[in-house]
Protein backbone atom coordinates (compact mmCIF):
# COMPACT_ATOMS: atom_id res chain seq x y z
CA UNK A 1 0.00 0.00 0.00
CA UNK A 2 1.34 3.36 -1.04
CA UNK A 3 1.60 6.63 1.18
CA UNK A 4 -1.54 9.23 0.87
CA UNK A 5 -1.39 11.81 -1.50
CA UNK A 6 -2.74 15.79 -1.62
CA UNK A 7 -3.13 17.25 -5.43
CA UNK A 8 -3.89 19.92 -6.71
CA UNK A 9 -6.52 19.93 -9.51
CA UNK A 10 -7.83 22.87 -12.08
CA UNK A 11 -9.94 22.57 -15.07
CA UNK A 12 -9.31 24.98 -17.97
CA UNK A 13 -11.48 26.51 -20.75
CA UNK A 14 -10.15 27.46 -24.27
CA UNK A 15 -11.70 28.29 -27.08
CA UNK A 16 -14.28 30.77 -25.58
CA UNK A 17 -12.52 34.12 -25.68
CA UNK A 18 -9.70 34.83 -23.51
CA UNK A 19 -8.42 31.54 -21.69
CA UNK A 20 -10.27 30.65 -18.39
CA UNK A 21 -8.64 28.23 -15.68
CA UNK A 22 -10.28 27.37 -11.98
CA UNK A 23 -8.41 27.85 -8.95
CA UNK A 24 -6.36 24.43 -7.93
CA UNK A 25 -8.47 22.30 -5.43
CA UNK A 26 -6.86 19.97 -3.42
CA UNK A 27 -8.16 16.46 -3.28
CA UNK A 28 -6.57 13.91 -0.22
CA UNK A 29 -5.92 10.48 -2.26
CA UNK A 30 -5.68 7.13 -0.40
CA UNK A 31 -3.04 5.88 -3.08
CA UNK A 32 -0.93 7.36 -4.89
CA UNK A 33 -1.96 5.01 -7.65
CA UNK A 34 -5.01 5.89 -9.33
CA UNK A 35 -7.11 5.80 -12.45
CA UNK A 36 -8.46 9.02 -14.19
CA UNK A 37 -11.84 7.54 -13.26
CA UNK A 38 -11.32 7.89 -9.39
CA UNK A 39 -9.03 11.12 -10.13
CA UNK A 40 -12.43 12.32 -11.06
CA UNK A 41 -14.66 10.92 -9.05
CA UNK A 42 -12.77 12.78 -6.14
CA UNK A 43 -12.89 15.91 -8.11
CA UNK A 44 -16.31 16.55 -8.44
CA UNK A 45 -16.92 14.83 -4.87
CA UNK A 46 -14.63 17.96 -3.58
CA UNK A 47 -16.27 20.54 -5.69
CA UNK A 48 -20.03 19.19 -5.25
CA UNK A 49 -19.00 20.11 -1.13
CA UNK A 50 -17.13 22.91 -1.78
CA UNK A 51 -20.68 23.91 -3.67
CA UNK A 52 -22.38 23.05 -0.89
CA UNK A 53 -20.27 24.92 1.42
CA UNK A 54 -20.70 28.42 -0.73
CA UNK A 55 -23.97 27.44 -2.12
CA UNK A 56 -22.75 28.86 -5.18
CA UNK A 57 -21.49 27.84 -8.58
CA UNK A 58 -18.55 25.91 -9.80
CA UNK A 59 -17.07 27.01 -12.40
CA UNK A 60 -14.85 23.38 -12.82
CA UNK A 61 -18.11 21.40 -12.76
CA UNK A 62 -19.36 23.95 -15.19
CA UNK A 63 -16.65 24.16 -17.47
CA UNK A 64 -16.72 20.51 -17.94
CA UNK A 65 -20.40 19.29 -17.84
CA UNK A 66 -22.22 22.54 -19.27
CA UNK A 67 -23.45 22.06 -22.88
CA UNK A 68 -22.73 25.45 -23.81
CA UNK A 69 -19.64 26.61 -21.13
CA UNK A 70 -19.39 30.03 -22.12
CA UNK A 71 -23.03 30.59 -20.45
CA UNK A 72 -23.04 32.12 -17.21
CA UNK A 73 -23.06 29.32 -14.77
CA UNK A 74 -26.23 28.12 -12.55
CA UNK A 75 -26.96 27.28 -9.01
CA UNK A 76 -29.21 24.32 -9.59
CA UNK A 77 -27.07 21.63 -9.08
CA UNK A 78 -28.32 18.90 -6.46
CA UNK A 79 -25.72 17.86 -4.24
CA UNK A 80 -27.67 14.39 -3.64
CA UNK A 81 -27.08 13.74 -7.02
CA UNK A 82 -23.44 12.96 -7.02
CA UNK A 83 -23.04 9.67 -8.77
CA UNK A 84 -24.77 11.58 -11.58
CA UNK A 85 -22.25 13.99 -11.33
CA UNK A 86 -19.53 11.86 -12.00
CA UNK A 87 -21.05 9.69 -14.22
CA UNK A 88 -21.28 12.79 -16.56
CA UNK A 89 -17.55 13.77 -15.86
CA UNK A 90 -16.56 10.64 -17.00
CA UNK A 91 -18.83 10.56 -20.21
CA UNK A 92 -17.15 13.80 -20.84
CA UNK A 93 -13.68 12.51 -20.69
CA UNK A 94 -14.18 9.31 -22.27
CA UNK A 95 -16.29 11.05 -25.09
CA UNK A 96 -13.09 13.72 -25.01
CA UNK A 97 -15.39 16.46 -24.44
CA UNK A 98 -13.05 16.95 -21.76
CA UNK A 99 -9.22 16.64 -21.81
CA UNK A 100 -7.08 14.99 -18.41
CA UNK A 101 -3.18 16.00 -18.79
CA UNK A 102 -1.16 14.58 -16.24
CA UNK A 103 2.49 16.39 -16.04
CA UNK A 104 1.66 17.51 -19.54
CA UNK A 105 0.94 13.90 -20.76
CA UNK A 106 -2.46 13.21 -22.34
CA UNK A 107 -5.09 10.52 -20.51
CA UNK A 108 -6.54 8.39 -23.09
CA UNK A 109 -8.03 5.54 -21.36
CA UNK A 110 -10.10 6.74 -18.09
CA UNK A 111 -9.52 3.04 -16.42
CA UNK A 112 -5.44 2.70 -17.01
CA UNK A 113 -3.34 3.48 -13.95
CA UNK A 114 -1.50 6.34 -13.08
CA UNK A 115 1.15 7.00 -10.78
CA UNK A 116 1.27 9.88 -9.13
CA UNK A 117 3.58 12.28 -7.05
CA UNK A 118 4.00 15.29 -4.95
CA UNK A 119 5.01 17.48 -8.15
CA UNK A 120 2.40 15.96 -10.97
CA UNK A 121 0.28 18.65 -12.29
CA UNK A 122 -3.20 17.24 -13.44
CA UNK A 123 -5.56 19.50 -15.45
CA UNK A 124 -9.14 18.72 -16.70
CA UNK A 125 -8.97 20.73 -20.13
CA UNK A 126 -12.46 21.74 -22.47
CA UNK A 127 -11.36 22.92 -26.20
CA UNK A 128 -14.70 24.66 -27.91
CA UNK A 129 -14.34 24.82 -31.77
CA UNK A 130 -14.17 27.90 -32.91
CA UNK A 131 -16.78 29.92 -34.43
CA UNK A 132 -16.86 29.97 -38.27
CA UNK A 133 -14.65 27.24 -38.79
Amino acid sequence: MSEPLTIGLSTHLFGAGPARATQAVYVLLEERHTTARALLGEYVRREIAQLSQRRATSLALHYMLATTPTSPPTTDRDASSIEAEIASACAALSNRHVLLLVDGTPVDDIDAPLSLTERSQVRFVRLLPLIGG
